[in-house]
């Protein structure tokens, strides 16, 4: 028996078709600063959503949860600054 796809399972889906899309934007585009904003808030949001859903951390440690979403925020700021050298 099929079991239905779950909550976790729209997420994965999501975060698979987001990473791929991100490889399509970086394969074609020519545009390097506008493709490294659009995947640096993309891993943001892929972040934010493995924090939440799959660490589990939504209701857990605030303080580990508060660093994890730091680092989620610092890194993609990394990857914006480096379009521009």
């Amino acid at each position: 028996m099929i079991k239905r796809c779950g909550k976790l399972e729209w997420f994965l889906f999501t975060l698979i078709a987001i990473t791929l899309f991100n490889t399509f934007l970086g394969e074609r585009f020519a545009s390097t600063v506008l493709v490294n904003i659009i995947i640096a808030a993309t891993v943001t949001y892929k972040g934010f959503t493995v924090i939440d859903h799959f660490m589990e951390l939504k209701s857990g440690n605030k303080h580990l949860r508060f660093l994890m979403k730091f680092y989620f925020l610092i890194f993609p700021s990394m990857i914006i600054i480096s379009a521009f050298y």
